[in-house]
């Protein structure tokens, strides 16, 4: 080899002399270069005549499910929230009552995974899942981890006493009188025994999980743990080791408020908290949204390592499945901080999709069913987004713009909005010129004026979070850049997140409502909002006219409230059936300070949670997720400098601890 190396020859160098001597050699090169430039040139032009352009494709039509009758409509609102929600007066007499609206449910899901017993039935029904047996046979990524006895999911059964300390938060930062009640949600676990090992199910003695350190007595109702048999619909889907499953479920545990907190046991306060970051009375929910995050509308390929099946799986999913409803968007992720349900929108959801809940609760492992499953608090977030946004599109189409009611736009009709389009466009061009960056949003009738002022004097004080956007002005992400000349499908993605004042937008009249719709010689077209409509592929199919449409609208509007897009009788029942739906999908974009921490080695753990206490002061939600793999030694070192944090962090115990902790706090 040494000899084959020594006779191999030297490479020549070339320096920019020798190119010089062949000029020839250059020009060639130049010559070939300008071809394929011009050839590829060539090919694209051609190719575009054959095929139709990608702008020219318009996009998959929606499937839409009919809302059941039972929910369609919300209940009758009391004259104040009408006066409210309507016009934005507020009633002298309920105001000082508001307050008492303010008291919530919060919800645990917990799980024990150093429970041996547990871990015992876990591996028993391991053995009997299809999709266990399927892995099993695959040599995909994790074949390699099987055979090494590492289980790469145990970090979501792991206990480092996130609960205990959680409760603390709670109890320390969460204002006098927000929860009614405390559940935490447990399983019962078969105890291990010598005999009947391999019947998996049968008669067995079981136990219900409770955290050794919660003195239930202490809590005199205050701490209900409930098991997973008292809320499942199906009680032959448990034990459940799916936390997708159990949230499924949340909504039937008995006697739950209709608002609701739910949280993980590894979330945390970290400063005074009170109804206005969750829900109140005037604005509704409060979503905190990851605005750099968006979920796609399709769902995750095959699945074929159930271990690899994380949460985008079941955001995937839960995405295609509100797509097909109310449009195939990209929607905002939901920041991993306390999350706010309703019982009476969850079982209104449950209805338009039984069988996704159905399905989601028969996995008793996470990823099973080729991880179809669905992840509640983003659907609900977005459902009431969506279902606000079509109530407002609805009632100004079938009740303000069909103003006689004949189920047909004529000239006149049509003409009040292409002129409401053209004054609004005519304004935005006037402030360009002017060199103004804000849009022409008409700012002085925003839902949110003055929400502080508002909330104060309802005795309901704004801390932790302010409020950003109120969907009762707009839907409140628009596409970036969204160009209403091309189907949403080949829009840029990403949606658009910006003050109103700085929100503008072209609403180009021939593609988002047809060139009837300007011509005035057509006598009429039609103003239905069933399939196949006009309506229906504004509002859904291409959803960014309508986001515009609604965008101009609330620019149009003269006075406070939703009053442009409410029916002009107001003694009609149509009008109340609005007002009910528009208080009942009431919600506000809220921003609080927050951090969402992963835990992996010591060394990095440890620097992550030494910066997140320099932030004590500003921080006021946080999640530590366990992310540490399955590894004795790592684990015992993340768990020792975890645990260190949480004492400092948390010192007092809450007063549902037994005896033995610090000095309590009074709740």
């Amino acid at each position: 080899m040494a000899a084959i190396i020594a006779a191999a020859p030297s490479r020549r160098r070339y320096t920019y002399r020798g190119y010089r001597r062949h000029p020839r050699s250059i020009l060639f090169c130049i010559v070939m270069i300008t071809i394929i430039v011009k050839l590829g040139f060539f090919i694209h032009s051609h190719l575009s005549i054959i095929s139709p352009p990608e702008d020219l494709t318009p996009a998959k039509p929606v499937e839409r499910l009919d809302i059941p009758m039972l929910f369609k409509f919300g209940e009758p609102l009391s004259s104040w929230k009408t006066a409210w929600i309507v016009h934005q007066e507020l009633d002298s007499e309920v105001i000082h009552e508001l307050k008492q609206a303010c008291t919530f449910d919060l919800v645990y899901t917990w799980v024990n995974g150093s429970d041996p017993d547990l871990e015992a039935m876990r591996q028993r029904y391991k053995i009997l899942s299809p999709a266990f047996a399927t892995m099993a046979m695959s040599s995909g990524k994790g074949a390699k981890r099987r055979r090494k006895g590492e289980d790469p999911t145990l970090n979501r059964f792991r206990d480092m006493d996130e609960l205990r300390y959680s409760l603390r938060s709670v109890a320390q930062y969460a204002e006098a009188g927000l929860f009614k009640t405390i559940r935490i949600l447990t399983t019962d676990v078969e105890e291990q025994q010598e005999e009947d090992q391999e019947r998996p199910t049968g008669e067995r003695t079981l136990h219900q999980q409770t955290p050794q350190w919660l003195d239930l007595d202490k809590a005199k109702g205050m701490v209900k743990l409930v098991r997973h048999s008292e809320m499942y619909e199906d009680l032959a889907v448990l034990p459940s080791f799916n936390s997708l499953s159990i949230e499924s479920q949340m909504h039937r545990i008995p006697g739950l408020a209709d608002i609701f907190v739910y949280l993980n046991d590894d979330v945390f306060f970290g400063n005074p908290i009170n109804s206005a970051s969750l829900w109140t009375p005037l604005y509704g929910f409060v979503f905190h949204l990851d605005t750099l995050t968006t979920v796609g509308p399709a769902p995750a390929g095959p699945v074929e390592d159930l271990s690899a099946v994380g949460e985008w799986h079941s955001l995937t999913y839960t995405n295609s499945i509100l797509s097909k409803q109310f449009g195939a968007r990209h929607r905002v992720y939901l920041a991993h901080i306390p999350h706010v349900l309703s019982v009476s929108l969850m079982n209104e959801i449950q209805a338009l999709w039984p069988q996704e809940f159905t399905k989601t609760s028969q996995h008793r492992f996470r990823g099973e069913g080729q991880a179809r499953e669905i992840q509640v608090s983003f659907l609900l977030a977005h459902y009431v987004m969506e279902r606000l946004r079509e109530t407002q599109l609805k009632s100004y189409w079938t009740y303000r713009l069909d103003r006689n009611q004949d189920g047909r736009l004529d000239w006149e009709e049509r003409h009040h909005l292409l002129e409401m389009v053209e004054t609004y466009h005519s304004a935005m061009v006037k402030r360009r010129r002017e060199a103004d960056p804000r849009s022409v949003e008409n700012v002085t009738t925003g839902f949110l004026k003055g929400y502080d002022d508002r909330l104060y004097r309802a005795g309901i004080s704004i801390n932790a979070t302010t409020y950003a956007l109120s969907g009762q002005d707009e839907y409140p992400f628009m596409l970036a850049s969204g160009n209403l000349k091309k189907p949403s499908r080949v829009q840029n993605k990403r949606p658009y997140y910006v003050k109103r004042g700085e929100r503008q937008c072209v609403f180009e009249v021939e593609f988002c409502l047809g060139a009837a719709f300007r011509n005035q010689t057509v006598a009429w077209v039609d103003a239905s909002t069933g399939a196949g409509s006009i309506f229906e592929r504004m509002a859904f199919t291409e959803f960014h006219c309508s986001d515009c449409l609604l965008h101009i609208l609330r620019h149009a509007g003269e006075a406070a409230g939703t009053s442009a897009i409410m029916p002009l009788d107001r003694a009609s029942k149509a009008f109340g059936e609005v007002a009910a739906d528009l208080y009942k999908y009431n919600y506000v974009v809220g921003q609080t300070d927050f951090a969402f921490l992963q835990l992996k080695n010591a060394r990095q753990a440890e620097g992550a949670l030494n910066g997140l206490m320099r932030r004590k002061e500003a921080v006021s939600f946080f999640c530590i997720n366990d992310d540490v793999p399955d590894n004795a030694l790592t684990v015992k070192k993340v768990r020792s400098v975890f645990s260190e944090f949480l004492k400092r962090r948390f010192p007092v115990s809450s007063p549902w601890e037994k005896p033995g902790s610090a000095e309590e706090i009074a709740w």
